[in-house]
């Protein structure tokens, strides 16, 4: 999607859109968050407000994944 119309879409920033944030975009970021750190690596994970509606909801979702994967054996 054009950067514009996910600005558009999402704008102001204040929910999550329906249909937008990928299920799979958050595992996969996820399970390379936990491969990195396994391998002894620091993490840094960028949370845009496009990618879903709000980065504070989709940062949150993200971290529950993470902590659920770490549960999960490697």
């Amino acid at each position: 999607m054009k950067y514009e119309d996910a600005y558009l879409k999402t704008f102001p920033f204040d929910k999550m859109i329906d249909g937008l944030l990928s299920s799979r975009m958050l595992d996969d970021t996820a399970a390379i968050m936990r491969s990195a750190i396994d391998q002894g690596c620091h993490v840094n994970v960028a949370v845009n407000n496009r990618a879903g509606g709000n980065a504070p909801i989709i940062a949150q979702l993200l971290s529950k994944g993470f902590l659920d994967s770490l549960s999960d054996p490697a």
